[in-house]
């Protein structure tokens, strides 16, 4: 049995579809599943608590643990629901995975973890110095997951800018194409903040999944993974494959830029390839497949 949490997510969604077919899988969250084919096999609950927890990781042999609260905004407003949301359910899965005999632990971190980076493209040994308390919370996971290691196999996935049809605006990490969508479809030129020269590594959730599951049956205990497509795009590069798809023919709105924004992004994924991993977005074939389905 497999438990995927935060399966009414972006990318818990994709997991959950993806191991229902091949595996006994189900799901938690804390929010309805908003998805007709998964309604069934989402239950919700809240993983802060430790009793709850315990009871829904008796039976299950596999976690995928992607339930996290994913907004840095977010946590600088209230970086104790936070780390409760982002630590505290986290300490509570490994606990009680570690003392009901559960064999793997697969937890999604973030590229937050790095913060600035100090060089491109990023390896999983860069420096760690997350720059919000969302950075903080997730890096804080990882290393609960590399205590934990002497229990239960841990393994670490660390995805950089995720994008799908599902994604939210008000995520940090996709939320840049979904309001650049967002605009364009009501014919307006997307809004860039800065010089647009800014990169970022954009990767399809179909990508991400597929190194949950290769990292799920070859991962190292304890090890650690970025995921990404190991290929910078600049946010003006984005606009003008945006517009181009909607075919608007105008420039975009450039706006101050914004405190903290990272100027590159890029991961380095030579460890995941090594696992057998190989990227296959393409950024302007996967927008245009996901276009109609963003409000």
């Amino acid at each position: 049995m497999i438990l995927v949490t935060g399966a009414s997510g972006q990318i818990g969604s994709y997991v959950l579809e993806r191991f229902v077919d091949k595996h006994d899988a189900v799901g938690v969250d804390l929010k309805p599943c908003s998805i007709k084919d998964l309604k069934d096999l989402v239950f919700q609950g809240d993983l802060r608590n430790y009793e709850f927890v315990r009871k829904i990781v008796k039976d299950v042999d596999i976690v995928i643990h992607l339930a996290a609260q994913v907004s840095v905004e977010n946590s600088w407003n209230d970086p104790i629901y936070d780390a409760e949301n982002n630590i505290i359910a986290t300490i509570n899965l490994l606990k009680a995975s570690s003392n009901v005999g559960v064999d793997k632990f697969i937890y999604i971190s973030s590229a937050a973890v790095y913060g600035n980076p100090r060089y491109v493209p990023v390896d999983e040994e860069h420096p760690k110095n997350p720059i919000s308390p969302y950075g903080v919370s997730k890096l804080a996971g990882e290393y609960y997951c590399k205590i934990f290691a002497d229990k239960i196999h841990t393994v670490v996935v660390r995805p950089f800018n995720v994008f799908s049809a599902r994604m939210d605006p008000n995520n940090p990490y996709s939320g840049v194409i979904a309001k650049f969508i967002s605009r364009v479809k009501r014919g307006l030129p997307p809004i860039i903040y800065g010089d647009g020269k800014q990169t970022r590594d954009f990767v399809y959730v179909k990508d991400v999944v597929n190194l949950i599951e290769i990292a799920l049956k070859r991962g190292e205990n304890g090890e650690v993974y970025n995921v990404g497509t190991g290929r910078e795009t600049s946010i003006l590069e984005l606009a003008k494959i945006v517009m181009d798809i909607a075919e608007i023919n105008d420039k975009p709105v450039f706006d101050k830029p914004r405190k903290g924004d990272i100027r590159r992004s890029c991961a380095d994924i030579s460890k995941a390839r090594k696992l057998g991993f190989e990227p296959k977005t393409d950024l302007r074939k996967d927008l245009e497949e996901i276009f109609e389905q963003i409000d």
